[in-house]
């Protein structure tokens, strides 16, 4: 498989952005004296020969110039500034190793990325507060830049990076001399401010603190080496500091024990150049921040609270509802739309939309529904990932060109839940992956090897799911099916090509199905997996819990910069999202079956929630899709001990945890891929 290499890197096309960027940011010379105008008197000279000197091993940087510039909060920062030569290669760097680490990084950190920024940041810490996570660890690391261990940073790029030129490239920089009025000197720790790979270097080192954070399933915004964490109630917060002191300890890094504190939001703290106050937040005035210093620790009344925030020049706005109402709406169950959250990073959250006389409108940073020009319900846009259209349900262009802008896909059902398509941004990011899954899926022997792990995960999840209610109930069928999976799941390894894997797989599915339907009582009708259309209750829960868990793999196997359509186990054909279907398979049983033997067996829902005819199959009522779809929402929020990490994760993590394993095992940064397998 083709790695990022050296030479890539120092493609024309490559130093050529990389100059640009230089150019745009206008910095000043280095110690050499060169400006950005007399680098580009000679451009494409000085860019070959850059390249020319790597490639020969004949690269030296220039000493770092440094320069110290005082900090708004007091103190001075130190800056070590590159000669622009050095600014145009580290950038060239920069560019092909994004994507690559931007794969590991996870979806709380803010800083330095693309589409995210202080706003989006400060958008999540009130998603949050409005789910009632009232406190907060306000951390600060010491002195972060100047204290990273290179040790620690060095494995984590040799993990990423298989080259060893650039490897060898940014350790030439980590060890770089720097120059003060004249004065040489080494830096022997820490990544120097001023270098443009020094916040991509920054959020690999912290990224095992983002996951160490929300492995235990910690709420955390982190922009750069500022975060905070949120909190339930006080005991939490002061847990929550505990555990990220030992994760910054094993970092080799230390909590500013003068600016880390907890606090609550009716205390009011200040994140990023806003101030919390309550259910406010509002950026502040140089005139406005003295006063409203003195009202950020106590916990005044709320009369006195808005009498303060009038002498400041801040008015509440209370002609709008507060944004709480949102979740109140949302869930009521006598609400044709609604969003359910998931629960745990990583974050999906959906709103579906069922009624075919709503239009989704856009206004500002909100989704607004409207029912005859008359506006229904408003929903900050930062509370929806993706959107499921039932029927007719209207969009606006606005709300479109939103949601491809901020790449929220849109899901087109009919109104009884068959899949018709997806109105998707197209994305050229994660490029370099794509190119590695169209490789990998010309080589039969990786198709067949990763296919087999599909299967393998999909039979012995049905097994185990066969079991579990077998131990339930008397069902001896149960049993007697669980022994033909174990036949099953014996000859994969022998399997010699895809057909063979599939007619296996196929085997196996049938057995499952009719040791389900001998269990299920006669009145369902249920007699075997019957897809288009289906012609009992049973085949309808099955046929919607499979489309709503498609959608939910093709958003997390596009976020972990996966191509959806292209598979190793089912064929690539025109329309068809092949690796939405791959990835899938292990996990049928374990969230939708499970969900549908769950409402069946124990009277959950009744046959007259069901319209049957020969010609369309038989159909959901809206109340029973309503009622499928809180059950299915629930399971993916459940939590479980996932089998390879070790992990407590809940289904949709286990998903994101199996794509990123797959993007990785394609990348050839993991040997093989390992199904799911619950036992």
């Amino acid at each position: 498989m083709e790695r990022l290499s050296l030479e890539k890197l120092l493609s024309d096309a490559n130093l050529f952005e990389a100059w640009s960027k230089v150019k745009a940011n206008k910095g000043g010379a280095g110690i050499d004296g060169e400006t950005i105008e007399k680098f580009s008197y000679n451009l494409v000279s000085n860019l070959h020969q850059l390249k020319d000197e790597v490639l020969a091993q004949k690269y030296t940087p220039r000493p770092l110039l440094v320069v110290r510039i005082p900090k708004k909060a007091g103190g001075m920062r130190t800056l070590a500034i590159p000669a622009v030569r050095d600014r145009v290669l580290q950038t060239a760097v920069a560019l092909a190793l994004y994507p690559v680490f931007e794969a590991e990084f996870e979806d709380c950190s803010f800083a330095y990325r693309k589409n995210r920024s202080v706003d989006k940041a400060i958008e999540r810490i009130v998603h949050f507060r409005n789910q009632g996570y009232n406190w907060v660890v306000d951390a600060d690391i010491e002195a972060f830049f100047d204290s990273v261990d290179r040790k620690i940073l060095l494995k984590e790029l040799t993990r990423l990076i298989k080259d060893p030129g650039i490897l060898h490239l940014i350790d030439l920089w980590l060890k770089n001399e720097a120059v003060e009025q004249n004065i040489r000197y080494c830096f022997f720790k820490g990544i120097p401010q001023g270098s443009p790979l020094s916040p991509l270097l920054a959020n690999l080192y912290l990224d095992t603190l983002d996951e160490e954070l929300l492995d235990k399933n910690l709420k955390l915004v982190r922009f750069a080496d500022d975060f905070i964490i949120l909190a339930k109630n006080r005991d939490s917060a002061q847990e929550a500091l505990e555990i990220t002191e030992d994760v910054l300890e094993a970092l080799k890094l230390e909590l500013h024990k003068g600016k880390t504190r907890l606090v609550s939001f009716a205390q009011g703290f200040r994140f990023l150049g806003v101030q919390f106050i309550r259910s406010l937040a509002f950026k502040l005035s140089k005139k406005s921040k003295e006063k409203t210093q003195a009202i950020q620790d106590t916990t005044c009344p709320k009369g006195v609270m808005e009498q303060a925030f009038k002498e400041v020049g801040i008015l509440p706005n209370h002609s709008k509802k507060p944004e709480e109402t949102f979740d109140q709406l949302s869930l009521h169950p006598d609400e044709l739309q609604e969003t359910i959250p998931s629960g745990h990073n990583p974050r999906l959250r959906t709103l579906y939309l069922f009624r075919h006389d709503y239009i989704l409108c856009k206004e500002s940073e909100r989704f607004v529904i409207k029912q005859k020009g008359k506006v229904i319900q408003e929903i900050p846009a930062i509370k929806i990932d993706q959107i499921m259209v039932f029927g007719n349900g209207q969009i606006t262009t606005q709300a479109m060109h939103f949601c491809l802008r901020e790449r929220i896909p849109i899901f087109l059902l009919s109104g009884h839940g068959r899949f018709y398509g997806v109105i998707d941004s197209f994305d050229t990011e994660p490029i370099l992956l794509h190119r590695d899954q169209f490789r990998r899926a010309s080589d039969p022997d990786f198709c067949l090897s990763i296919a087999k792990a599909f299967v393998k995960g999909k039979i012995a999840n049905c097994k185990t799911v066969l079991l579990r209610y077998a131990r339930k109930r008397f069902a001896p069928e149960l049993k007697a099916g669980a022994m033909k999976l174990k036949s099953s799941l014996a000859r994969i390894s022998n399997a010699k090509s895809l057909d063979e894997l599939r007619g296996i797989e196929g085997n196996a599915a049938k057995a499952y199905f009719s040791a389900i339907a001998n269990t299920i009582g006669q009145e369902w009708n249920f007699k075997t997996r019957q897809r288009q259309p289906p012609p009992d209750p049973v085949n309808s829960l099955l046929s919607y819990g499979y489309t709503l868990l498609f959608y939910n793999v093709y958003s997390l196997l596009r976020a972990r910069g996966l191509n959806p359509h292209v598979g190793f186990l089912h064929p690539m054909r025109r329309g068809h999202p092949a690796l939405v279907s791959d990835v899938m398979e292990e996990f049928r049983a374990i969230v939708v079956d499970v969900v549908v033997l769950n409402l069946v067996l124990n009277n959950r829902i009744n046959l007259q929630e069901f319209s049957c005819s020969g010609f369309k199959g038989c159909l959901l009522s809206k109340e029973a899709r309503k009622k499928f779809i809180r059950a299915f929402e629930n399971k993916l929020n459940s939590s479980l001990k996932h089998p390879i990490s070790g992990l407590n994760l809940d289904y949709r993590r286990c998903i994101e945890y199996q794509a990123r394993h797959l993007a990785r095992t394609i990348r050839g940064l993991e040997p093989k891929y390992n199904p799911l397998i619950l036992k």
